[in-house]
């Protein structure tokens, strides 16, 4: 079950420090019990923004999440290809 994976988003041997962080896996609270915990990650030098599964969201609704924001970067890729 557990996926945890990290895309350097700069070309090889850039400064820059572009990334995202995919992750699906079990953490432990502070009183030592069990929770999935699911995130993306994007980031740069400046700053990062973390997409995650909250408690009042099911997998399916995090899925949900992650399928807009696929479906939206692929429209601005688009939209950038073709002006």
């Amino acid at each position: 079950m557990n996926y945890n994976k990290r895309t350097w988003l700069n070309k090889e041997g850039s400064d820059s420090t572009g990334s995202i962080v995919a992750n699906d896996s079990i953490a432990t609270s502070n009183d030592n019990k069990e929770y999935e915990f699911r995130f993306v990650e994007i980031s740069d030098c400046r700053g990062k923004v973390r997409l995650h599964q909250t408690t009042d969201d099911t997998k399916e609704d995090f899925i949900n999440k992650i399928k807009l924001l696929k479906n939206e970067l692929s429209l601005f890729l688009e939209h950038l290809e073709n002006n």
